[in-house]
């Protein structure tokens, strides 16, 4: 009998990406525009503020159009950060309009990349020896799979957190949509509220790790704190059939 095959989502399960994303969001557009009483979050682009913008870009001079002969004096830079130099040195400035969505991708893959998510806490201190113990406790019962949203730019600082935290899975499945998780599961570990709304297809279940941005939506099959609710819970043993040999 084949085993029965259960995906971990990495986010706000294993890896505290909001917690890391508010204190970057604060750093790089004030706190000012951080609404008040900002909840915890799961999507981050539709509930935190974003606007067009217009950007402004310097680009370098080739070298044969640059002067040799300019004076160190005119390097030097006024309070406004503006060299005398600069008109010599640089091409006139290209303005680059960008929509929200832009904006947010650039923060999200591109300044903050590594940050974000390679450099996030785990969800709490104790997580990695939990995790540890509920794959060793059903090991033999069924097959994991840790699950991820990602592109390809965020691949790597995903698995360099999963590195961090000393992850002894055999298997992972980045996806580029999370409804694309069931495709390889048939028991999914989740906190995403778009996914618990939806609800699992015909024959398979869902667990719901509570969180406060899903705390009112009824899930179904089983609803838990953490990883470490799941071992020895005789609900979920039911659920992946197991049975103490």
């Amino acid at each position: 009998m084949s085993k029965l095959r259960v995906g971990i989502v990495v986010d706000e399960i294993l890896r505290a990406k909001w917690l890391q994303f508010d204190r970057f969001y604060a750093q790089e557009f004030g706190d000012d525009n951080i609404p008040e009483e900002q909840p915890y979050v799961y999507d981050f682009f539709n509930d935190y503020p974003w606007k067009d913008t217009i950007e402004e870009i310097k680009e370098m001079r080739e070298p044969e159009d640059t002067p040799e002969d300019i004076n160190p004096i005119d390097y030097q830079i006024d309070e406004k950060g503006e060299a005398p130099a600069d008109f010599m040195l640089f091409k006139p400035i290209k303005k680059v309009e960008l929509t929200a969505k832009e904006v947010y991708n650039r923060f999200m893959y591109e300044d903050y990349l590594f940050e974000l998510h390679g450099a996030a806490p785990k969800m709490y201190p104790q997580l990695d020896l939990d995790v540890n113990n509920f794959l060793q406790k059903y090991e033999n019962t069924v097959d994991y799979i840790v699950m991820s949203v990602e592109n390809r730019f965020s691949i790597p600082p995903t698995l360099f957190f999963l590195s961090k935290i000393t992850s002894r899975f055999k298997n992972y499945k980045f996806v580029d949509n999370a409804l694309d998780m069931w495709k390889d599961v048939d028991v999914l570990i989740t906190t995403d509220p778009m996914v618990l709304k939806i609800g699992a297809p015909w024959g398979k279940k869902i667990i719901k790790l509570k969180r406060p941005y899903n705390e009112k939506i009824n899930a179904g099959s089983l609803e838990v704190l953490q990883i470490a609710d799941l071992i020895n819970n005789q609900d979920f043993e039911k659920i992946i059939r197991y049975k103490i040999k």
